[in-house]
């Protein structure tokens, strides 16, 4: 759910003083020619900042063919061969989309390439573990280019590293419910990624019957949708889910072929024929599209954490399906990958919320606002307006909504936004009876979280905690902005984090378990009947309890009470 600031990039570096661009030039050289079967292509070598040591760089591989034209909207191709050698050696393009920090349009409609990266190529006989990211964004902006996820923290360690694009936004979530635009081709593209890794990982000295698939935000909703889809079976063996999940509400919508119907009418074609409308939205240029496609949602819906083209439920039928049951209904009957999990979140994920222009000059109307406290699916008729005093009075007392009382407000953006949803994920899978399964919270509060260090140059006033996204400056670098150089001295917190969090992502990626001989805490996963969780903190400290225990268990109540038949 990384969203845009709607600041100017050197406006955004002025303030943070520490944080600079960083072009990261560095000496490369090429490697040697790689043969897939679709082709050949060469990469570079690079040198980790983190400690010195060269790794292999492929940088703008594509495994899809271009999705342009007719196949706008459409499900992913795989890439046709090609003739000669391709260099490798640099990102490709992004999806066309707003770019979060600066505001600006940037991409390209021919943007599914992918990274990989690993420490060495590796013969047939010393195959290692893959982990395959899927970046955040809210499905609407983002890629998985190194300006921020580039792998020098990962690469020290034997595992492969791939980095994926998708489309975002209308492009990549457009749904009119017929074969032509089923839906959900984002995900497709996610799906054509992995069976792009089966095929051909090995040539990078990766095990293709031992891959990891991860995520934050969008990326982890992502990877639990997978989990849930027969299109992506036996493609993954493990999966690690931070600050994100298919039932968050930014995370999933049962139908929006409405928004394509009302996209085509502000872009000036009304009409109520699927076939006409596709055959206009095709002929529509990318950045009218884009630009327009935020309209589709009213003020109720933007208040409720919505994005306009996300994941949906597909018509049964409509060609190749990904998804075609709600992600809750097919939780609650046990059908997802039963594979090893890690699952967490930050200790105050809520705090992006005060990116929000203006938000302190409003926080009086918000007093009222029924929207933001009462969770959509409860937010209805007849239900909302018990349930909206009940919210205000355990958040905030008989106290209203101010300066003062910032830290509970950003606790309750916390559970509607991440909590709730991660929580009853959690209880899901574990009634299942799946026992590997990993639950975290991050609470460390360092120079490498710059989303709290951007927030406290817009809000001084912010709470201690640890913000949404800021656990990703401990597992990758960014070539975008650094929080501070590297390398840290040995002695340095955030260095020790970088340490203890890759060990652990990489431990389970390797044998689906995180403990080892370096970490010094026995990480014990969950089970229906003790919830517990490492908290992962300046150090690591196994903690017998729910994540947010006290809110999780008001809040069980209320949907216990008041939730709706649900729509399964």
């Amino acid at each position: 759910m990384l969203v845009s600031f709607r600041k100017s990039v050197e406006v955004l570096i002025a303030n943070l003083g520490g944080l600079r661009w960083t072009s990261q030039t560095r000496k490369m050289q090429t490697t040697n020619e790689i043969k897939l079967s679709i082709g050949s292509l060469v990469g570079c070598k690079k040198v980790s900042v983190y400690d010195g040591k060269e790794y292999f760089s492929f940088q703008g591989i594509p495994f899809a063919e271009p999705p342009l034209g007719k196949l706008r909207f459409k499900d992913p191709l795989p890439i046709k061969p090609w003739q000669g050698v391709k260099q490798c050696t640099k990102p490709g393009n992004p999806c066309f989309q707003i770019h979060e920090f600066s505001n600006q349009l940037i991409g390209s409609e021919d943007c599914l390439f992918l990274n990989v990266y690993t420490p060495k190529i590796f013969g047939p006989n010393e195959l290692k573990p893959v982990m395959v990211w899927i970046h955040g964004g809210g499905f609407t902006c983002g890629s998985g280019d190194d300006e921020l996820y580039a792998p020098d923290f990962f690469v020290h360690k034997d595992v492969v590293l791939v980095c994926i694009n998708y489309r975002v936004g209308v492009l990549g979530f457009l749904s009119l419910g017929n074969s032509d635009v089923p839906g959900n081709a984002g995900l497709k593209d996610q799906v054509l990624a992995l069976k792009w890794v089966q095929e051909n990982i090995g040539h990078f000295g990766g095990d293709a019957n031992n891959v990891t698939i991860f995520g934050e935000s969008a990326g982890a909703a992502s990877c639990h949708i997978l989990s849930m889809s027969n299109m992506a079976r036996g493609l993954f063996h493990k999966v690690i889910m931070q600050s994100g999940s298919a039932l968050n509400p930014w995370g999933y919508v049962e139908n929006t072929i409405p928004r394509a119907f009302l996209l085509g009418e502000l872009l000036g074609k009304k009409t109520s024929d699927a076939d006409e409308l596709i055959s206009f939205l095709r002929d529509q240029t990318k950045e009218d599209l884009i630009v327009s496609q935020s309209k589709v949602l009213c003020q109720r819906e933007l208040r409720q954490l919505f994005y306009p083209f996300v994941p949906c439920k597909e018509v049964a039928g409509t060609g190749t399906n990904l998804l075609t049951e709600s992600p809750e209904r097919l939780l609650k009957s046990g059908q997802f990958a039963q594979v090893p999990y890690i699952i967490g979140m930050t200790s105050k994920e809520g705090i992006i919320s005060l990116k929000e222009p203006k938000l302190l000059s409003k926080l009086e109307k918000i007093n009222g606002d029924v929207d933001r406290f009462v969770p959509h699916e409860l937010n209805v008729p007849g239900i909302a307006e018990h349930v909206f005093p009940q919210v205000k009075h355990f958040y905030f007392g008989n106290h209203p909504v101010s300066r003062e009382t910032l830290d509970q407000y950003i606790d309750l953006y916390s559970d509607l936004c991440v909590t709730i949803g991660l929580n009853k994920s959690l209880k899901y899978i574990c009634n299942k009876g799946l026992k590997d399964v990993y639950v975290y919270q991050f609470t460390f509060e360092g120079e490498l979280g710059f989303f709290k260090r951007y927030i406290k140059t817009v809000v001084p006033e912010a709470p201690p905690g640890v913000s949404h996204a800021d656990d990703l400056g401990y597992i990758f670098h960014s070539n975008f902005v650094n929080g501070r150089e590297f390398p840290l001295a040995p002695n340095c917190p955030e260095r020790k984090i970088v340490d203890t969090f890759i060990t652990l992502w990489t431990n389970f990626a390797a044998n689906g378990n995180p403990n080892g001989s370096s970490i010094q805490v026995d990480w014990k996963p969950n089970d229906p009947h003790e919830f517990k969780y490492l908290n992962i903190g300046e150090e690591l400290a196994m903690v017998n309890s729910k994540l947010m225990k006290e809110r999780d268990d008001f809040w069980e109540k209320i949907y216990s009470k008041y939730s709706p038949a649900p729509k399964l």
